[in-house]
């Protein structure tokens, strides 16, 4: 099956295993020496310590890594703002206005981060645009300093939630 790009549905289950590319991973691990990958499987995790059923997971101590999966994308961020102290999440941004960006990400992130291009996943076809996504993608941080070396936009989240334009 050929995986697609933004077809108009972000909860697409053909995405769910669907991972950081290692140039982006490595970047932000340099920055960040994270300790557990969340959503994860043996064989697709970043890091020794992961979780193949997030859900379950009831504290994560260090830095959690997030790359929720997009058929359940909702349980998972509500699950990782209670039980990660500190993380960073990717997830895709082309729709800010949906719920579970204006519900549970922006009212917990402390900043988001748009890069410059779009991020590339796989075991996405690289036959399709290049390898990669039609959807813009956002780095979500939680507890931790904002992220560095990359190119794009930080939006201080926890400034929008005091001057509250954020509830």
């Amino acid at each position: 099956m050929k995986n697609k790009g933004n077809d108009g549905k972000g909860d697409t289950p053909e995405r769910d295993m669907w991972k950081t590319s290692d140039e982006l991973w490595n970047k932000l691990n340099r920055q960040y020496h994270f300790m557990f990958d969340c959503c994860a499987s043996k064989e697709n995790t970043k890091t020794v310590e992961f979780s193949d059923n997030f859900e379950d997971v009831k504290k994560v101590y260090g830095v959690a890594w997030m790359n929720p999966p997009f058929s359940n994308a909702r349980k998972m961020f509500e699950h990782f703002f209670k039980v990660v102290d500190k993380g960073v999440a990717i997830y895709r941004i082309d729709n800010p206005e949906t719920r579970i960006w204006q519900e549970v990400i922006f009212p917990s992130a402390g900043w988001v981060f748009i890069p410059s291009g779009r991020v590339s996943y796989t075991p996405f076809d690289i036959t399709i645009r290049g390898g990669m996504t039609r959807f813009p993608s956002a780095l979500i941080g939680f507890n931790v300093p904002e992220v560095e070396g990359l190119n794009g936009v930080i939006l201080k989240v926890s400034n929008l939630k005091e001057k509250g334009e954020i509830k």
